[in-house]
């Protein structure tokens, strides 16, 4: 069962939108060329992080995690595939550094970080102005995880205690291509001031 009605889910979905185009925009200075957030797709009912969703990024993914503090609490996961990673980093770092193992090992986990720093801060800023809460998200975290290790990371560790919804995002530029799994967990209280703005808000297709 999902935790938000139709209107709710919808509501949700236009503020992390909204996020994401201005992260698009960041995101483009940093990678030096215009980027567009070509839509998001919402799955529901949510779907945790299972064997049929890991296959799906292949063998190692990189799960950037960042956690929402202030007066609502939450948790942001940016889920990369093995080979978006290596997008990214051919993109964002040059040949002398993507070349060098040690460089490398430094630079690229650098360059992912600042990536999640750039998506996730923007769609927090839009539902701490959209909400009227004063929240901001923490030091970004990364793990890497093969296939079979990615079920229990998900289900044994931070998403105990909260609700979730999943999207599939999609980013795209003239030389880049990517679509990372972002998904949202809320608790109780952020749940709650997404229901009570979506009983007082119209929604425009």
């Amino acid at each position: 069962m999902s935790i938000f009605n139709t209107q709710e889910l919808e509501v949700a979905k236009k503020i992390i939108d909204a996020g994401l185009m201005r992260s698009s925009e960041s995101l483009g200075f940093f990678m030096k060329e215009k980027i567009d957030p070509n839509g998001i797709n919402m799955k529901t009912p949510p779907e945790l992080i299972n064997d049929d969703f890991t296959k799906l990024l292949g063998q190692n993914a990189h799960i950037l995690v960042t956690e929402v503090v202030g007066d609502l609490k939450g948790i942001c996961c940016l889920i990369f595939s093995e080979s978006e990673v290596n997008m990214l980093h051919q993109k964002a770092l040059p040949a002398s550094v993507t070349s060098n193992p040690e460089m490398m090992a430094e630079m690229g986990d650098a360059i992912l970080l600042e990536v999640d720093n750039i998506i996730a801060a923007s769609v927090i800023t839009q539902f701490a102005n959209v909400l009227q809460k004063k929240i901001h998200g923490d030091v970004p975290r990364l793990y890497k995880y093969n296939s079979k290790e990615m079920p229990d990371f998900a289900n044994n560790t931070i998403f105990k205690e909260y609700y979730v919804i999943n999207f599939h995002t999609h980013f795209i530029s003239a030389s880049l291509d990517f679509s990372p799994q972002f998904i949202w967990f809320f608790d109780q209280s952020f749940t709650d001031s997404i229901k009570a703005y979506a009983a007082h808000t119209e929604i425009i297709s």
